[in-house]
């Protein structure tokens, strides 16, 4: 099979220009941007005036939370810091206090009498 892809004819002469003008015409139409030499020696003289950057924290508008104390983490880490396995410890600590308390609060058991 004999497949020419440029021929003469100028149906096809008139389509290859088409595509092929319109990018080359872009290219050199679109040349780099040129500086100013002034502004960018303005901008790099050191007593150029700066506008102050204004900051605004992204969590002012946040809502506070559901919790109505607050507590020192300092202190908090201090309390934890004292168990000597850190928070495995303060979860058995806990667990020995509530089973005190559910003692406590039921009184305390006497004897069975005869």
């Amino acid at each position: 099979m004999n497949v020419r892809f440029i021929s003469k004819s100028p149906a096809r002469l008139a389509l290859l220009a088409v595509l092929v003008l319109p990018a080359a015409a872009s290219v050199q139409a679109a040349p780099y941007p040129q500086l100013d030499p002034q502004a960018t020696t303005q901008a790099a003289h050191p007593e150029t005036p700066v506008p102050a950057a204004l900051y605004r924290s992204v969590f002012a508008d946040l809502p506070t939370g559901v919790e109505k104390t607050s507590i020192d983490w300092k202190k908090a880490n201090a309390d934890v810091g004292q168990f000597k396995r850190g928070h495995a410890d303060l979860l058995k600590w806990e667990q020995e206090q509530a089973k005190a308390q559910t003692q406590s609060s039921s009184g305390p058991s006497s004897p069975p009498t005869r």
